[in-house]
């Protein structure tokens, strides 16, 4: 991954429904959620409305030189804390994207307490969090991930 690539956050719109889904219901995204099941794409479409509509949550695709790489979305915990989920598409896994991707939704909401939860199996995303800069907290088989120190919240997402 070069560095002086052109990379940016946009808003997810109605027309990245699709997109998402196939994102969503990649096989190692599934494995690597909190909830394994494959997705039901009228049940998408429906939860992909109301996250849209919603004033709690934020979606953004992440995009490099112009292409689609990955989406991110951060889900109000508190008054301004957010829980992130975010995904990288398959064909640009392991390239330091979702680092990058991690790095920049914390500087464009550096005065936000984000959080990730990250099973204790999924690798990429452990190491993508610690190289981000977030602090790492330990629990049984997840990880929680902050990107501000001091900012463990109370009845946690």
């Amino acid at each position: 991954m070069e560095m002086e690539s052109n990379y940016r956050l946009r808003k997810v719109t109605h027309n990245d429904c699709k997109l998402v889904f196939e994102w969503a219901n990649d096989e190692i995204v599934r494995l690597n959620s909190f909830n394994v099941e494959p997705i039901i794409y009228e049940n998408h479409v429906d939860w992909f409305r109301k996250k849209l509509e919603s004033n709690n949550s934020f979606m953004y695709i992440f995009e490099v030189d112009s292409v689609e790489v990955g989406i991110i979305r951060l889900d109000k915990i508190h008054d301004n804390s957010y829980l992130i989920n975010y995904s990288i598409a398959k064909e640009y896994r392991g390239k330091g994207y979702a680092t990058l991707l991690l790095k920049l939704v914390k500087e464009t909401y550096k005065n936000s307490v984000l959080v990730g939860k990250v099973k204790a199996t999924n690798i990429g995303s452990l190491k993508a969090f610690i190289k981000a800069g977030y602090l790492e907290e330990n629990q049984e088989d997840i990880k929680i991930y902050y990107s501000i120190e001091g900012s463990h919240i109370e009845g946690r997402a």
